[in-house]
């Protein structure tokens, strides 16, 4: 963890809240899971409370921090997090290009400006949701009445994504998506755990 680095740049909350009305007015919050803003590997939250209630706010979408709608979380509240993870910045997955490019996609394609028509909640699920419906999954657990579902997408340079859905007893729902520097290793590291992983909330 670098503490020396300098601080992240972070959008402008109307531009993003713009986009998230858009996604309100078109149900895509709904194709999301529960998620916790407190990160696993950490143990803090990653944005804060006033930031979180905003954003479910425009979202729509009932929440109590510091758990919340996934979507609003992982694809907005990130891009404003600067709390730095073992694994960099939260918002470095849809800014720095990797994970676009393991999945095919140009390296801006989940960038928040990339498009003018399509929201990046949008550009996320259409690129994540068929993986995590139609892939054999890695690993799929149980924990009380939730299931988890992973799927790791491999690229041909080793490197891979993570997708992760949740079904709370509503249907599969998207959960997250991030790269991974070594598919093969990631996805034979994920086992059967005993809990929900990557921030999930029953």
């Amino acid at each position: 963890m670098n503490v020396n680095a300098s601080a992240p740049e972070v959008p402008a909350i109307d531009a993003v809240l713009a986009r998230i009305e858009a996604d309100r007015r078109a149900g895509r919050f709904d194709a999301w899971a529960r998620s916790t803003v407190v990160d696993e590997n950490i143990g803090e939250a990653v944005i804060d409370r006033e930031l979180f209630d905003a954003l479910h706010a425009a979202a729509g979408v009932d929440a109590a921090f510091p758990v919340g709608n996934a979507g609003v979380i992982h694809v907005y509240g990130y891009l404003f997090s600067t709390v730095r993870t073992p694994f960099g910045l939260k918002s470095d997955r849809w800014n720095d290009g990797a994970l676009a490019r393991t999945l095919g996609l140009p390296a801006d394609r989940f960038r928040l400006g990339a498009s003018a028509d399509e929201t990046p909640l949008e550009r996320v699920l259409a690129a994540a949701a068929p993986l995590l419906e139609t892939t054999t999954p890695d690993a799929e657990w149980r924990v009380g009445e939730t299931t988890q579902r992973a799927v790791v997408a491999r690229a041909a340079d080793g490197t891979g994504a993570l997708v992760s859905g949740v079904d709370a007893g509503d249907g599969m729902r998207l959960l997250t998506v991030f790269p991974v520097a070594d598919a093969a290793a990631f996805a034979a590291a994920i086992g059967t755990p005993d809990r929900l992983r990557w921030n999930a909330a029953a």
